[in-house]
């Protein structure tokens, strides 16, 4: 073989092969080594045979056999030059293999021990427990990550679990083929997971994928052949649901999440929930954000956190909106650790109780079966559910997909698009939206608000949350949606002209629309006037006077974003049946409104 560092060229079907003896001047019979030059050094192995010293033809490289030596010593010699004959054609294997595969001739020397020591090595793997020796080289592997090692711990689990139902454990290596694979492929697609279904064809075809990316672990350590075992011919089924099924929350419906009161555990999971919308990033990420670096933007123009994400241990600056900054401080003293599941168990009942009930249409391929079903929103709502609400609603802010992903980590356009879920009306309605902003924009002077100004918004909206006896103002109303919106349309009325990116976003135009949902709900029958009524039966003279307060102020964020005189009539008159108002307070509340109408037309 030439020299690799001088010439760059290997030809591997020069290097050649020698058989020497161990003790060449013994009377005694001495192994047989086959020997060899490979990438300037010397390999000896050992041939497994002996043979008497005079008895070795050292040119012809083969023993003896003469009508002069004993009729033993001829059967012995036979049985050295079968070995040399088997060891030289399994030689000049190892050597076609490397000339078709030269990627591998790093691996030289080990693929050569593969070839020589082929059956002493299947014998091996015939003592040994293929699950047992994946489990256990997988708890010593350094190289992978303790995420990916749980996972492959839990497909090896699966795969156990499957040999033992079929009767075919303990598996050694040798019985791990194609065959096997398919059934259990089969397995996976008749193996009922809940409620009458079985596996989806989507979930059966990762499984099997990862357990032969698993065992191509071993093949690095010579306990299997992919390629002879057939297990590179598998072809993964293709699903025929499509990728429609998952969906992302609008950024009304997460203020729906964010405004429930909820206590202990299920709190935490809703507010690192809401975080992960408004950030971004993958569910396990988000545990990193103990160890991230809140720090001032270089612009000055708010705060970013650096992480480092999980995955490919990619480091990104996260911009972090009002809401982001208000649970971060809620948890100064960091975020309580518990795992993905723990979390899925609580979201689906989260969402629900905010009122995510609109109906998605779920396409599902199981068992060779595709049946589409209508489901309510909340059911489909996951950790990850977060992830893709943040990128769907960035874009419909706006914001270019190469900025986004700049912020999620992504590296390539494929895996960023499929969190897009965006439907046509969103991608018409955001059109709309741009040409109107442009219009609106020729005639208005960028103006900016301090930081200070963002604070005192932040705290005229705390305001609006606090409890009096664990009851809200708006819970009273019965109306969250009600007051989340007005809360939301004062916010953007604040912040009209706000300048980010060097670019004007003018608010007008969703300051208005929520001002006729405001009016359209008003114009509603209160379904829950009744109720709300007897919690404020049981309130106090003292927290009544607080309630009006409230209600005060909420009519004042009213007129302020320019809601119809009509509207917030109707409103102090609901508040009026409600018990809320007396007749005293009742008139006070209409010189109130008349007073401001008066100073506003001025």
């Amino acid at each position: 073989m030439n020299n690799k560092a001088q010439t760059g060229q290997i030809f591997f079907y020069e290097v050649q092969a020698k058989f020497n003896l161990r003790e060449p001047k013994s009377n005694k019979p001495t192994n047989i080594y086959l020997v060899c030059r490979i990438d300037r050094k010397q390999i000896r192995l050992s041939t497994g045979v002996k043979v008497y010293p005079e008895h070795w033809n050292v040119k012809k490289q083969e023993a003896y056999i003469s009508c002069r030596l004993s009729e033993l010593d001829n059967l012995n010699n036979t049985i050295v030059n079968t070995k040399i004959i088997e060891i030289k054609n399994r030689f000049l294997q190892y050597k076609r293999y490397l000339c078709d595969n030269p990627n591998e001739i790093g691996n030289s020397v080990k693929i050569l021990k593969k070839f020589i020591y082929k059956d002493t090595m299947e014998k091996e793997k015939q003592n040994i427990n293929a699950v047992h020796w994946l489990r256990n080289t997988l708890a010593l592997d350094r190289t992978i990550k303790d995420s990916t090692r749980a996972d492959y711990v839990k497909q090896i689990k699966f795969f156990e679990a499957f040999l033992n139902e079929v009767g075919k454990y303990p598996i050694n290596f040798s019985d791990i083929n194609l065959p096997l694979i398919k059934d259990y492929e089969s397995y996976l697609f008749n193996k009922e997971v809940g409620k009458g279904k079985t596996t989806k064809t989507t979930t059966v075809g990762n499984k099997v994928e990862k357990i032969i990316c698993i065992l191509k672990r071993a093949e690095q350590q010579g306990m299997i052949d992919i390629h002879e075992s057939k297990l590179d011919k598998y072809k993964k089924p293709q699903s025929r649901q499509g990728d429609e099924n998952e969906i992302y929350l609008t950024e009304d419906e997460i203020d729906k999440i964010y405004a429930l009161r909820l206590t202990g555990r299920e709190e935490e999971v809703r507010d690192l929930f809401v975080l992960q919308c408004w950030i971004g990033q993958r569910f396990s990420d988000t545990q990193a954000i103990n160890e991230g670096i809140i720090k001032e933007a270089p612009n000055g123009k708010g705060k970013v956190i650096e992480i480092v994400q999980e995955k490919k241990t990619h480091r990104v600056s996260i911009p972090l909106l009002p809401v982001a900054i208000d649970i971060l401080n809620k948890y100064k003293n960091g975020f309580p650790i518990y795992t993905n599941q723990t979390a899925l168990n609580y979201l689906k009942n989260i969402g629900e109780k905010a009122g995510i009930t609109r109906l998605h249409n779920v396409t599902e391929d199981r068992g060779g079966e595709v049946v589409t079903t209508q489901v309510k929103a909340y059911e489909l709502i996951g950790t990850h559910t977060a992830r893709r609400s943040f990128i769907c609603n960035m874009l419909k802010h706006g914001y270019d997909s190469h900025i986004i992903m700049k912020i999620t980590g992504h590296n390539d356009a494929k895996s960023f698009k499929k969190y897009v879920r965006l439907t046509s009306e969103d991608a018409a309605l955001l059109m709309l939206e741009t040409e109107s902003t442009k219009v609106r924009q020729s005639d208005k002077v960028p103006t900016t608000i301090s930081q200070e100004g963002n604070k005192e918004a932040i705290n005229i909206l705390k305001q609006y949350q606090n409890t009096i006896n664990g009851i809200t103002f708006d819970t009273l109303l019965d109306t969250q949606f009600f007051a989340s919106k007005i809360n939301k349309a004062s916010d953007m009325f604040e912040r009209m002209g706000y300048v980010k990116n060097g670019k004007l976003y003018d608010y007008n135009s969703e300051i208005s629309g929520i001002v006729k949902e405001i009016e359209a709900y008003m114009q509603s029958p209160a379904s829950g006037l009744e109720v709300a009524h007897k919690y404020v039966e049981r309130l106090s003279v003292g927290n009544l006077s607080n309630l009006r307060d409230e209600l005060k102020l909420l009519i004042v964020k009213c007129i302020k974003i320019e809601v119809n005189v009509e509207t917030v009539m109707q409103i102090v008159d609901k508040a009026f049946k409600m018990g809320i108002l007396d007749n005293d307070s009742l008139n006070d509340m209409k010189e109130i409104v008349a007073a401001m109408l008066t100073a506003k037309d001025k």
